[in-house]
Formats: structure tokens, C-alpha cells, sequence
């Protein structure tokens, strides 16, 4: 388990990821591969983490050759000079589904679910992530604030399109500006899921 860490953090939203690529690899980044990712949101039945502004996930980071299961407690902080920060406590989990009934033993309920496509780099100890939702596209930047700007810089990130917001609002503001009524939930649909699977090297389509 890890211990409560500072999750400081900066999104770029639409960019693109065919001219980002050759920036990463000129300036060093190490690229440790894609994954499909599943997020299952959990609260009591009074919504009592929402209304406190905290998150309880569990997450599941699949490849082709193995699954991760990762159940995170987020509670935020005021965010500071345009950077989203939070308290995270993080623990990797052997078995989602048995962490899920145990939530749902101790009164907890599913409340929303959200897939992407996330693409991990590494670059002067800042976590680069390319993010692919059904959506939108993202960059996701997380790190120490001061190394991070750097790197925006360095990668030439618009500060145009930079985005304390997290996946959740974005996605509430893109359906308002489609006429869209309120959902939580953003998942690919099943053409979309099993192109990125296939594209990913997955044997099997789901």
C-alpha cells in the first residue's frame, strides 16, 4: 500500500499526439506502453464522498499479457498558481472483483464508470500520459510543479488548453455544449472499445 501522497497535476486538452510523440522521444521521455483502463467509481447511498468532495476508485489497467487492479481514495486540495492538487492514498489490490463486493458489503455502491486509452511517459521525473476517451484527448502532466512547467514547455504544450479540471467536469462541459442531459458515466462503445483493444495487441475481443 502506498502511504498519502501530493497529487499535483496539469491536463492539456486536444492535442496532438502524432506531433507530441517526436518532441517526447527527441527530449528523452521513456515510454512504458499503453493500456485500456476501467474506472469504477464508488459512494454511499447518500453520496456522502461527492458532497465531500472525495473520491473512492478502483481501477483496473489491463495489457495483453496481464491486469492491474488499483483502488484510490482522493481528497483535494486547493489548487495552487493553475496546478490541480489532491490527497491520494493508493493501494494495489490482487482481485477487483472481490474488492468490489467487499465495498459493496460495507454499504458502498457503484456511481459511475469511465473508460481511456492511456499512453505512460517519463520525462525529467514527470509522468506524461496520453489519454484517449470517448470524449476527448488529453495530456496529463503530473509531477512537481516547477519540473512540470518545464516540461510543458520543453514538449511545447499550449497553455491555451490547459485544464485544472478533471475528466468528470470536462465531460460535463462537452455535453453541455452538445444539448446533452447530465450523465456521469463516459465509456467507449463497443465498435470503439474493440478497435483500441485490437490496436492495443489484445487476442480477444471483449
Amino acid at each position: 500500500m502506498r502511504a498519502m501522497t501530493l497529487e499535483i497535476e496539469r491536463k492539456y486538452i486536444n492535442v496532438d499526439f502524432d506531433a507530441l510523440r517526436p518532441a517526447l522521444k527527441g527530449h528523452g521521455a521513456r515510454c512504458a506502453g499503453a493500456h485500456f483502463e476501467r474506472n469504477v467509481l464508488f459512494d454511499t447511498a447518500g453520496e456522502l464522498l461527492l458532497l465531500d468532495k472525495r473520491l473512492l476508485r478502483l481501477r483496473t489497467q489491463e495489457w495483453p499479457d496481464k491486469k492491474r487492479y488499483l483502488l484510490t481514495l482522493k481528497s483535494p486540495r486547493e489548487s495552487q498558481n493553475g496546478f490541480k492538487v489532491c490527497d491520494e492514498r493508493e493501494a494495489e489490490v490482487a482481485d477487483g472483483v472481490s474488492v468490489s463486493a467487499i465495498l459493496e458489503g460495507l454499504g458502498y455502491a457503484m456511481t459511475a464508470r469511465y473508460e481511456k486509452i492511456r499512453e505512460c511517459w517519463r520525462l525529467n521525473a514527470v509522468e506524461v500520459c496520453l489519454d484517449v476517451l470517448p470524449f476527448v484527448t488529453a495530456v496529463e502532466l503530473e509531477g512537481d510543479p516547477a519540473r512540470l512547467s518545464r516540461v510543458a514547455a520543453l514538449l511545447g504544450l499550449d497553455e491555451r488548453t490547459a485544464s485544472i479540471k478533471n475528466y468528470h467536469d470536462l465531460h460535463q462541459d462537452w455535453r453541455r455544449r452538445h444539448n446533452m442531459p447530465f450523465e456521469r458515466s463516459f465509456v467507449f462503445s463497443g465498435e470503439q472499445r474493440r478497435f483500441w483493444r485490437k490496436k492495443l495487441g489484445f487476442a480477444r475481443e471483449i
